[in-house]
């Protein structure tokens, strides 16, 4: 099956993939495997090399001025650390299948004293008292709208529309569309905050 395949499929490129940025603290486990990997010459190299363009070992080989039993060996522990993987296969000329090696991620970013999970969680907690108090303004006013609409005795009151906050109109809240509006909002609040925690989590 291997002579269907075409000879040299263009790999896609970082941005085709969607890659994210790989951001590593120092004091994170995975920070000794990507320091490991990358405390080679050679290896960086070819990690440089397979952001520029994805190759598979012999020509990253060439490309280097090495062996490709030297590039393997590197690319082994670029792949061990999480920062290189197989994007795609060539056929060479004799039909032998070959790796072709591209990175992992958009960039790495190795860093040092940034706290990341109290800003996560102030993001999070930011994101979920504006949401809330913006469902229970907005609530309110639908709730407002539909008491107006509603056929009721015509009755004369003091300038000010007393009887939106009277008990009767609160007690009305909980069975209109206003309380109906609140929770959803905040449902919908909710799930939007913890998204943002998640997504600050992941990256």
């Amino acid at each position: 099956m291997s002579s269907l395949l075409p000879l040299k499929p263009a790999a896609e490129s970082i941005r085709d993939r969607e890659l994210a940025p790989n951001l590593v603290a120092l004091d994170d486990p995975a920070a000794d495997d990507v320091l490991s990997a990358l405390s080679s010459e050679t290896s960086r190299q070819l990690l440089a090399a397979v952001y520029d363009d994805p190759r598979p070992a012999s020509e990253l080989a060439d490309a280097l001025d090495t062996t490709v039993q030297t590039v393997s060996y590197h690319l082994d522990r670029l792949m061990d650390a999480n920062l290189v993987e197989p994007v795609t296969t060539w056929v060479s000329a004799q039909g032998r299948e070959m790796a072709v090696y591209g990175p992992t991620s958009s960039a790495v970013v190795l860093f040092a004293g940034a706290e990341r999970t109290k800003p996560r969680l102030a993001s999070g907690l930011r994101t979920l008292v504006t949401g809330v108090g913006a469902t229970m303004v907005g609530s309110f006013l639908v709730q407002v709208l539909w008491t107006r609409r509603q056929p009721r005795p015509r009755v004369v009151h003091a300038p000010g529309s007393a009887d939106i906050f009277s008990p009767a109109f609160f007690a009305g809240y909980l069975d209109g569309p206003g309380a109906l509006v609140l929770a959803v909002g905040v449902l919908l609040t909710l799930l939007v905050s913890i998204a943002v925690v998640w997504t600050q989590r992941r990256v």
